[in-house]
């Protein structure tokens, strides 16, 4: 992306066929102020961002943690495992519990 002061605009606004080339970033006091792009380029992305609106997430049932909860169960458990404490069941015992659950 090519970046020019709004100033540099102002006074070469033959600067706004850079845009066909790639987006321009034109800013004012040192900070973005506008981006100028390809239309074409434009309607696809707000095609895109209609379709990203309207996408509904399905609840799959199972509850959110944060990655960083994720690892502290995982070392909590790890933990556990190796000082011993972990009461384990078998795989069998496992599936017995959870077809009962589905009942």
């Amino acid at each position: 992306m090519t970046t020019i002061t709004a100033s540099d605009l102002k006074q070469n606004t033959m600067r706004l066929q850079d845009a066909l080339r790639g987006d321009l970033l034109v800013t004012k006091r040192d900070k973005p102020f506008v981006v100028v792009m390809d239309y074409e380029k434009y309607k696809r992305l707000e095609r895109f961002i209609a379709a990203m609106e309207e996408e509904e997430v399905e609840d799959d049932g199972y509850p959110s943690i944060s990655f960083d909860e994720a690892c502290e169960r995982v070392a909590e458990a790890v933990e556990r495992y190796e000082s011993g404490t972990m009461k384990t069941i078998s795989k069998e015992t496992l599936r017995e519990r959870l077809k009962q659950r589905r009942s």
